[in-house]
C-alpha cells in the first residue's frame, strides 16, 4: 500500500503535473515547429542566403524565386494550425500523426489557397515597386498596401477555418470575409500579433524559428475558438 502511495504521488507530481505538461507542450511545439520547416526547406534555404547577403529590396529575379518557393506554404500552414487548434481544444495531441493526417486531408485545398494568396500579394509587391520607381503618387501605395493588408487579415481566418472544416472554395472565401468584418477585434489581433512576431524575428532573433511558428498558429487557433465554435453550431451542426 505504501509503494503504491508513492506511485500514485510520483504520478501525480510527474507523469500528469506542471512539469510533464509544460514538457509535452514543448516537444510538441518544437515537433510541429521542425515539421513545418522541413516542409518548407527550400524557402528555409532562399531566406537565410538572402538575409546572410543582406540584399533589399529583393532582386525581381530571387523574388520569382521566392514566389515558387512559397508554393508549400499553404498545406503546411493549414496542417500546422490544425495539429495546434486540436491542442487547444483537447489540450492533447499525437503530433506526427496529426500533423501529417492534416497535410494530406488539406493539401488540396491549402495548396490552392496559399498558391493564389502568394500570387496576389506578388502582383500587389511588383505595383508597390512600379508606383515607387515612377514617381506614381503616394496615394497609390498606400492603397495597395491597404489591399495587401486586407487579403493577410483575410488569410488569418481563412487557414484557420480550413484546417477545421471542409467547404467548397468559394464557400471558404465568403466565410472568411464574413467573420474578417463581422470579429474584426480577433482580426486585428491575430494581425497585430503576427506584426510583432515578424519583428521580433527580423529584428530581434532569427533563433526563436526553432518554435515561433507552432506557437503562433497556437495562438492564432486559441483567438479563433469562439469563431469556428460559431461556424460548427451554424454550418455543421444539425438541428433536429
Amino acid at each position: 500500500m505504501q509503494m503504491e502511495d508513492k506511485m500514485t504521488r510520483f504520478k501525480r507530481e510527474f507523469g500528469e503535473g506542471p512539469l510533464f505538461t509544460i514538457a509535452d507542450y514543448v516537444s510538441w511545439f518544437l515537433m510541429g515547429n521542425l515539421y513545418f520547416l522541413l516542409l518548407n526547406i527550400p524557402l528555409i534555404i532562399v531566406l537565410t542566403l538572402l538575409f546572410s547577403v543582406g540584399t533589399n529590396p529583393f532582386p525581381i529575379g530571387i523574388a520569382y524565386i521566392i514566389v515558387l518557393c512559397c508554393i508549400p506554404l499553404g498545406p503546411s500552414i493549414t496542417a500546422l494550425l490544425s495539429v495546434m487548434g486540436k491542442l487547444v481544444r483537447e489540450k492533447d495531441v499525437n503530433i506526427t500523426k496529426d500533423f501529417f493526417k492534416a497535410y494530406k486531408v488539406n493539401f488540396s485545398q491549402g495548396l490552392f489557397f496559399g498558391t493564389l494568396e502568394t500570387i496576389i500579394i506578388f502582383a500587389l509587391y511588383m505595383d508597390i515597386k512600379f508606383f515607387v520607381l515612377s514617381g506614381y503618387p503616394k496615394a497609390l501605395t498606400v492603397f495597395v498596401l491597404i489591399v495587401t493588408a486586407c487579403i493577410l487579415a483575410l488569410s488569418l481566418h481563412l487557414f484557420p477555418i480550413l484546417s477545421r472544416f471542409y467547404f467548397t472554395k468559394k464557400d471558404i472565401l465568403k466565410i472568411s470575409a464574413f467573420y474578417t468584418i463581422t470579429k474584426f477585434k480577433t482580426t486585428l489581433l491575430n494581425f497585430g500579433m503576427i506584426l510583432v512576431v515578424g519583428f521580433v524575428f527580423f529584428k530581434i532573433s532569427t533563433f526563436i524559428a526553432v518554435c515561433i511558428f507552432s506557437i503562433t498558429c497556437y495562438l492564432i487557433m486559441f483567438n479563433e475558438q469562439k469563431i469556428l465554435l460559431d461556424i460548427e453550431d451554424k454550418f455543421i451542426r444539425k438541428t433536429p
